[in-house]
């Protein structure tokens, strides 16, 4: 358990800081770091999913702020197991449309891999083609 980031609750293992880019278009989405116990994260950056330390967490919420904590749901061996998910992909490559950071947050909690942002993303792109598609003069 950890409760030491300003303005969040205490962090149990397989909870999941959801925070927004501090500036620019990022704002709109969420972004997602696990909270893997021992003042260990874990989180699906650019550069894929790796472990960062407490200090390399703070690093990173200077860009990014922290809006809330989706905490994990299940027993102590289910907690136990999200975290061993979350330790499983290492390493995986980031992709914004097949694992992005909520992809990632998902399979440890949910032990699913989706992402509402991106479905919600073609959702709102295909709603716009289509209304382009009727609205077109041709």
């Amino acid at each position: 358990m950890i409760n030491i980031i300003p303005n969040l609750p205490t962090l149990f293992a397989g909870d999941v800081i959801v925070a927004k880019k501090r500036k620019g278009l990022g704002r709109i989405l969420n972004h997602y770091i696990v909270y893997a116990g021992n003042n260990t994260f874990v989180g699906n950056l650019s550069d894929g999913v790796k472990e960062l330390q407490y200090y390399e967490l703070i690093r990173l919420l200077q860009d990014y702020e922290p809006t809330g904590v989706r905490r994990f749901s299940g027993s102590y061996f289910q907690r136990s197991q999200a975290v061993n998910r979350a330790y499983s992909k290492l390493g995986h490559r980031y992709s914004l449309i097949n694992f992005n950071c909520e992809h990632f947050a998902n399979w440890v909690q949910f032990g699913k891999i989706e992402s509402g942002q991106v479905t919600t993303g073609f959702v709102i792109l295909a709603s716009v083609v289509f209304l382009k598609l009727i609205s077109s003069d041709e």
